[in-house]
């Protein structure tokens, strides 16, 4: 479908005046402003593939200006991202694997052999700095899907985190690419579902690291002060 004609078929149920623009961001599939002259909707180019039922899911929201994202619209979106690889737009040289204490590269391959075969084919690399621990909560990894990258926080790249527990938190992410997050037929996004926990759980020292990071999560963090 053209762009045009998607927002035809918007600007049509809706009865009002539409300003579509298509993006190809990385993370914002969808957003809208609901303006007096026009609503502006800005929407990822998968949207042009779209069948029917979502860009009238998508149109009834637009119309109830709804704030949520419809659950047909939703699992839509989920299940075109699986399909989106943005992974050729990573620079190697950006990517940073040695860190002063941990290789992440290096745990990466022993655990595509030792689990998946070395079927996969992602990145890897450190974010943020080892220092800042100004925070109550923090992510220890992170998983982005388009761009086939895992991200591990360098606070864990100091000889307070033993080397097994970097492994369990790189093993976790590299699962988020072998069970992806789906939507539920309730439209509730499954991030951590029965499947991944099961999965988690084979990782051979889930116990251990599990209890380390209980035991020293406190301790991790200096709180922050309201």
């Amino acid at each position: 479908m053209l762009t045009c004609e998607l927002e035809n078929h918007l600007q049509t149920h809706c009865k009002q005046n539409i300003r579509l623009t298509i993006n190809d961001n990385r993370s914002t599939m969808l957003s809208v402003r609901w303006e007096e002259s026009c609503t502006k909707i800005s929407l990822h180019r998968i949207f042009l593939l779209a069948p029917k039922n979502v860009i009238l899911a998508l149109a009834d929201s637009i119309l109830e200006k709804q704030t949520t994202v419809a659950s047909t619209v939703k699992a839509f979106i989920q299940e075109s991202l699986e399909g989106i690889d943005y992974s050729s737009k990573i620079d190697p040289l950006d990517l940073s694997h040695q860190g002063e204490i941990h290789n992440l590269k290096i745990f990466y391959d022993e655990l595509n052999g030792e689990y998946f075969n070395n079927v996969l084919n992602l990145q890897i690399s450190w974010f943020g700095d080892s220092n800042n621990r100004n925070k109550s909560k923090v992510s220890f990894g992170l998983y982005h899907d388009a761009l086939r990258l895992i991200k591990i926080n360098r606070i864990m790249d100091t000889p307070t985190f033993p080397s097994y527990v970097v492994r369990f938190i790189i093993y976790h992410e590299m699962l988020h690419f072998i069970c992806p997050p789906f939507v539920d037929e309730k439209g509730i996004h499954r991030i951590h579902h029965r499947e991944f926990k099961a999965r988690e759980k084979e990782f051979k020292e889930f116990s251990l690291a599990k209890k380390w990071i209980q035991q020293h999560r406190h301790n991790l963090f200096i709180p922050q002060v309201a």
